[in-house]
């Protein structure tokens, strides 16, 4: 179908890309009226930045400042790459960060595109939601790794269902989750999904077999330069650090604080010692990938179960939160107390949540506001879910493996900004429930008047 003729793509263009602008103008604006600096907004942005600039000037992937450049592996090489481009076709920082809000605005056509087949009508609410998120407003407007990301994540999902009748569009799909995957290594395990779901949708099961041992391989092709890059370097074929480096720095201390353990804690003290006493490009590095593993095995060491229901209970804000919060304290606002509901939870402790809850200011309106937006979002989600398992429709069900895949391995450090990957299917598989109750309820009123 042509272009203009198609109202719904038509619309949802106009407004992806019409927010996208508006969210990079707000952004602009209220950093400058703050006195802060929309290029360099938070501590990521300015290490992307960074590792941009010195492949320009140096050659070299690094975040030292001067020389000798230090060799980086805790973040990964796809994003740098991509702003070292930008940086070098728009050399004007403002106007490289707006082509970035243009470039994200991509995300929303690309989930309609992805989910229209199944079901047009939510995919097209779907989109519209996703367009006017206000993190991914924030994030369309940041040089962080995330927007990226969504769009090589949902360019390979779009080509993945083509793929199904053309091989070309299937090595397609592999290449650009071979790039998501240098962007943000939580997808290195992506390819075996996507085989799983090409062997449960494609018939003969041989053909698929053979359709998913070659997704794999591309997409693992595109990775393996790098893999074998910190191989020769850091004798680790892992794409960056930050999956281990997250389980001891982050995912052990807070499991500490909710099951203390005076063992554990003498462990992870030893560590936190070791580790300040390292420069920052030592401390990161894939060199002590196994060192991060080690320490966190000896934390939950005797607590496997009670970790495993602490990493399920911390997920929880993933699915409802709002990242308002979070994103408002960057321009450095004064919003109060952050509420730790999942903290609570944890502990059983209900006065706590009541305090929050009756507390009142901004926190707990913004709270109200955007987490009662999710919660509600999430319950249609999660009854959509069960629906399609129950009737086995494979589709909702391979975007329901998609979000629990982000959910699990996201973990502890779950925020808003982390959702950002599944948030539109979190919209479609929940607009779709709308649609499915309300095709009931007139079945039913059709009953009782015939």
């Amino acid at each position: 179908m042509h272009f203009w003729s198609d109202t719904q793509l038509r619309t949802i263009v106009i407004v992806s890309l019409f927010s996208s602008v508006l969210g990079f103008c707000a952004l602009v604006g209220v950093a400058r009226y703050k006195g802060l600096d929309p290029i360099h907004l938070t501590g990521d942005s300015k290490a992307y930045v960074i590792l941009a600039n010195n492949i320009i000037n140096h050659g070299v992937y690094s975040v030292s400042m001067t020389e000798p450049f230090s060799p980086e592996s805790f973040r990964a090489p796809g994003y740098p790459a991509f702003l070292s481009i930008l940086f070098t076709i728009v050399p004007w920082p403002l106007a490289a960060l707006f082509v970035h809000a243009l470039i994200s605005g991509l995300a929303p056509i690309l989930l309609y595109l992805f989910a229209r087949p199944f079901h047009e009508r939510a995919a097209f609410w779907a989109a519209i939601l996703f367009s006017l998120d206000p993190v991914r407003l924030f994030l369309a407007a940041s040089f962080l790794t995330d927007s990226l990301f969504v769009v090589l994540f949902f360019t390979s999902l779009v080509a993945l269902e083509k793929g199904k009748e053309s091989t070309k569009f299937l090595v397609l799909s592999a290449l650009f989750l071979g790039l998501a995957i240098l962007v943000r290594p939580i997808a290195q395990f992506l390819p075996l999904l996507y085989a799983a779901y090409l062997l449960a949708t494609i018939q003969p099961v041989r053909k698929a077999a053979l359709m998913g041992l070659l997704l794999v391989a591309v997409a693992y092709l595109v990775v393996a330069p790098w893999a074998y890059r910190n191989h020769r370097l850091f004798d680790s074929w892992n794409v960056s650090s930050i999956g281990a480096a997250n389980l001891a720095i982050y995912n052990a201390p807070e499991f500490l604080k909710w099951s203390p353990d005076a063992h554990a804690e003498a462990r992870l003290a030893s560590f936190q010692l070791e580790q300040n006493a390292l420069p920052y490009h030592e401390a990161l590095s894939l060199a002590r990938s196994d060192v991060f593993v080690s320490t966190f095995r000896d934390v939950i060491r005797g607590h496997e179960f009670s970790y495993l229901v602490f990493h399920v209970v911390k997920t929880i804000p993933f699915f409802v939160t709002d990242g308002l919060r979070d994103t408002i304290r960057l321009f450095d606002v004064d919003i109060g107390t952050m509420p730790n509901i999942s903290g609570a939870l944890m502990r059983g402790d209900i006065a706590l949540l009541l305090t929050y809850v009756l507390s009142g200011g901004l926190p707990i309106a913004l709270l109200v506001l955007g987490s009662g937006f999710w919660s509600l979002v999430s319950v249609l989600f999660v009854s959509e879910a069960v629906r399609s398992f129950i009737r086995r429709d494979l589709f909702p069900l391979f975007l329901t493996l998609l979000v629990c895949y982000f959910a699990f391995l996201t973990g502890p450090v779950s925020n808003a900004r982390y959702r950002l990957p599944i948030e539109g299917f979190i919209f479609f598989l929940g607009a779709l429930e709308l649609y499915q109750w309300h095709s009931v309820r007139r079945s039913a009123v059709r009953d009782e008047n015939n």
